[in-house]
Order: structure tokens, then C-alpha cells, then sequence
């Protein structure tokens, strides 16, 4: 509840203040009859009425006090579904097999594995953010585009969330083991030798060239540099922002990965299979080296297009990026609907006036 013109309650000090006086003096100093002898009041009976005389006037002071509330206008929130224009965003992931690694100390793992869990890695990360982020947005659409050795669209721009988070929910990431005729052995999505984040860029731009929407965003996720495909990545940028500068596409990239603390699954040297422990569980070796980025070229990209870029090392710093561009890019601002609700306080206070008097004039008359 709040009051549109809460300085009125003011009034609220002057009125108790008359209401303290008045009942004050009324009892200290009630009305009061001459008799010529003193038989005549002997002989009265005290009225069961008699301790409630003053009853009419603490009704009317009550009344003054809610017509001053009621005068201040006193509004309650009313929950409301707003609803409006939506956004549109189209998801650029990165599928390529480093997306295997693991950002976290090995004390970490270890404790996962303690209780039986394999730790997220870069790819398993961003699909749980993307997934929330997705259920946390019910006007907006979403598409996907995945991408590895070539980029391909997973699903177009839609409002259909159960349907775009199981397909998230199949998508299956290159372990990077292979079959002797060169196939994935764990029937991944696309398999993922490089990464060719300009054909990404892209593909997701057509799936927002025809949207209608003022607000056309893509989110590009990615933990390594351009080296496959056909586009360059600058140049696409370039051409989405010359094309949309009224209603502007733009890119958020996200470079994930690079801390000090990256692990990679294990492979046995000899079968080229991924090696575990005794409980199922995946056996971890630290990276031995840097895999290839280009924050600079993400950068480029993103200030281009009129976007922002950002370089996260781990998944909780990745968690905690997104989030805070959630909070400050496509958060709309909070709108709050109040009613009025001043007449309650008003007709009681009517009611509580007018049977004070009402009361005053008969059952509780005073006289003289």
C-alpha cells in the first residue's frame, strides 16, 4: 500500500491532538444538573447506558481520523500482466570440440566426482545459462544457430519454449573420438575440428533480417578464434550494422574460457577413447596449451554492431557476465499498476459519523 499525498497525515497530529482534548475534558468536566434536595438523585438507578456516553463521540473521532487517511488517497499494487512488443535474439553456440574443456581448480572437480557429478564443461555451461535465460522470457523469440566446422540453423526464430529447450536439451557436443570411417562416436550434433564463427554471425543475422521487431539481438558464444568457414567475421559485422541503422542487429559476443585453471578429458593413447575412473567418471589432464583466441576480433565485432564483448575465464564468471547484461540490455523497466482504494476509508468514515450522531440524538442524548 503507499498514498499518492501522504504529507495530508499530518493533519492526523492536530486531529488526535483535539480528540485527546476533548475526550479530556468531557470526562473531567461532565454536564451537570441542580436538584433543590438531594432524594430525588438518591433514589436514580445508575443505567447500564451510562458508561457508554461518550461513545457517540469516540465514533466521530474515529471518522476524523479516517477521512484525513482517506484523504490522503491510500493505494494498494494490483498485479497486472503487461504485455508488449518482445525481443528477438538469436543464439550463436559454439560447438566446436575445445568447448570440452572444463574451467575450474582441480579441487573443485575433485570434490564434483566426490559426490558422483561431472563438472560442467564450457559447452554443458552455456547451455544451462541459455536455458534459463530462455524460460525467464515469455514475450520474447528465440533462434539458434550451431556452429563448429560450418554453422548451421538448429531452429528459427520462435516463442515456443518447450520445444526450443529440448532441443537444446539433444543437442550432443564432438568428444572428438571417431569411428575408422571418421564419424563422431558418440553421434555428436556437428562434429567440431575448428570454428567458423563468420559464417555463425551470418546465419544468425538472416534468421533477424526480416523481423519486425525494434529490438534484434544476437548473442554469439564462443571460446576460440575464426579459422574455418567462409565468411570473415569482421566483414559480416560490418554489413549488419550498415544495413540496420535505424533498427540495429546487435552482436554480444561472449569468449569463454582461457583462466589458469582449464582441464580437458583424458584419452587413452592407444584405443583414442575417452579414459575413466573406476565410478564412470570422466579422468581430467590440465591443458597443456592456450587454445587460439582473438578477443580483439570479438571486440571489434560486437563495438561495430553497436553491442558489447565480454571475456570470461570460468563458468561462474561466464554465469555472472550474462546475467549482468541481461539486467542492463533487455531488462524492461519495472511497471507498477495501484488502485484506489480511499472510498473504504471514506464511507466509514461516514458511517461511523453519522451513527455517532444518530446515537448522540437518541440512546446517549445528552440534556441539558
Amino acid at each position: 500500500m503507499r498514498f499518492d499525498f501522504p504529507a495530508l497525515l499530518l493533519l492526523l497530529i492536530p486531529a488526535l491532538g483535539a480528540i485527546i482534548f476533548g475526550m479530556r475534558r468531557l470526562r473531567l468536566g461532565p454536564t451537570h444538573l441542580r436538584f433543590p434536595a438531594l432524594d430525588t438523585v438518591k433514589k436514580a438507578r445508575p443505567s447500564s447506558f451510562g458508561s457508554w456516553v461518550n461513545l457517540p463521540r469516540w465514533l466521530q473521532a474515529m471518522a476524523l481520523i479516517l477521512a484525513i487517511i482517506a484523504l490522503a488517497r491510500p493505494q494498494v499494487e494490483e498485479p497486472s500482466e503487461l504485455t508488449g512488443e518482445g525481443l528477438d535474439f538469436v543464439i550463436a553456440l559454439d560447438m566446436s570440440g575445445s568447448m570440452n574443456a572444463v574451467d575450474m581448480p582441480a579441487r573443485e572437480i575433485i570434490l564434483k566426482q566426490a559426490i558422483g557429478r561431472e563438472p560442467p564443461n564450457r559447452f554443458e555451461a552455456a547451455s544451462e545459462v541459455i536455458k534459463r535465460f530462455i524460460r525467464s522470457r515469455d514475450q520474447d523469440r528465440f533462434g539458434l544457430v550451431i556452429f563448429a566446422n560450418k554453422a548451421f540453423v538448429k531452429f528459427p526464430l520462435t516463442m515456443d519454449q518447450e520445444a526450443t529447450l529440448k532441443i537444446i536439451d539433444d543437442l550432443v557436443l564432438d568428444d572428438m573420438t571417431r569411428t575408422p570411417d571418421g564419424y563422431c562416436t558418440n553421434a555428436c550434433t556437428i562434429t567440431g575440428e575448428s570454428t567458423a564463427i563468420g559464417d555463425a554471425l551470418a546465419r544468425a543475422y538472416k534468421r533477424l533480417e526480416d523481423s519486425e521487431t525494434t529490438s534484434r539481438n544476437i548473442i554469439l558464444i564462443t571460446d576460440g578464434d575464426n579459422n574455418s568457414g567462409t565468411a570473415d567475421p569482421e566483414e559480416v559485422a560490418k554489413y549488419i550494422g550498415q544495413q540496420t541503422p535505424d533498427r540495429p542487429v546487435k552482436v554480444y559476443s561472449f569468449l569463454v574460457g582461457g583462466g589458469d585453471d582449464t582441464f580437458l578429458p583424458a584419452y587413452d593413447q592407444r584405443t583414442g577413447r575417452q579414459l575413466r575412473n573406476a565410478r564412470g567418471l570422466r579422468v581430467y589432464e590440465k591443458a597443456e596449451q592456450d587454445f587460439p583466441v582473438n578477443p580483439e576480433l570479438l571486440r571489434r565485432v560486437a563495438e561495430v554492431t553497436g553491442g558489447e564483448a565480454f571475456e570470461v575465464a570460468t563458468e561462474k564468471e561466464f554465469q555472472r557476465a550474462f546475467d549482468n547484461l541481461v539486467k542492463t540490455r533487455f531488462e524492461s523497466p519495472s511497471i507498477r499498476n495501484y488502485r484506489e482504494v480511499f472510498m473504504w476509508p471514506l464511507g466509514l468514515a461516514i458511517f461511523l459519523l453519522l451513527t455517532g450522531e444518530v446515537l448522540a440524538m437518541t440512546i446517549w442524548r445528552r440534556w441539558p
